[in-house]
């Protein structure tokens, strides 16, 4: 039964793999479209219409990504407490953790740090009036592309965006292994593989969203 399956820690850990999945499928189209932003305020503004011409469809797709984000963040959770409820003796704790990476052991903080951010990022770039003060540069209000660009000339905000993509890069190091090891590639043939991909691929998604907080902070100094 469905009950059963959801129940069961198997059952869990797919959904999990799953949902996580698909988050990641959203990250690396959003990643895509941030980097539209290298082709200058035009480009990068064009593509910010096209997506509010999406709505309100757009809005069937968010919150589905919403419910997903929900999902994954409670079968998570209720797979953690599962595993402290299931230590058993101090040994047997000490040798788990010995063979944990830290993007495994940091998984919860991470997890937190990103709930925290997804948050933050709504508020700072998504539900912002795109022609206010904030969009301003010089005397031309240049929509999203200011937003971003006068966000990102602030050190301490770039910081922040940048720190918070570490968290993203560390989760994904460990979440996608654990994925690919749920759908069942976790043989001793291709376990190395399954790891180097996992952290490439975490520090392809991290530099690639931190390249542009670094990009505006030089732009905006050299000019």
């Amino acid at each position: 039964m469905l009950k059963d399956y959801f129940a069961s820690s198997i059952g869990r850990k797919q959904v999990v793999a799953v949902t996580g999945l698909i988050l990641i499928g959203f990250l690396i189209g959003h990643l895509a479209g941030n980097l539209i932003i290298f082709l200058g305020p035009l480009a990068f503004n064009a593509y910010a219409e096209k997506l509010s011409h999406l709505r309100p469809g757009l809005y069937i797709v968010e919150f589905g990504l919403l419910g997903i984000f929900i999902v994954h963040i409670y079968m998570t959770a209720t797979l953690i407490l599962d595993n402290i409820k299931a230590r058993g003796s101090g040994y047997r704790v000490k040798q788990t953790q010995g063979e944990r990476s830290w993007a495994a052991r940091l998984m919860p903080y991470t997890a937190l740090a990103i709930l925290a951010f997804v948050v933050w990022h709504l508020l700072d770039f998504t539900f912002v009036d795109k022609t206010g003060p904030r969009s301003m540069i010089g005397a031309q209000s240049l929509g999203l592309y200011g937003i971003v660009y006068n966000s990102f000339t602030d050190p301490f905000h770039s910081t922040l965006y940048i720190i918070a993509m570490a968290a993203i890069g560390l989760h994904l190091c460990h979440g996608v292994e654990s994925c690919l090891q749920t759908f069942g590639f976790n043989n001793d043939s291709n376990m190395r593989t399954v790891r180097t991909f996992s952290q490439w691929f975490a520090i392809v998604i991290s530099v690639g969203f931190s390249a542009i907080p670094v990009y505006v902070m030089i732009h905006y100094h050299i000019h």
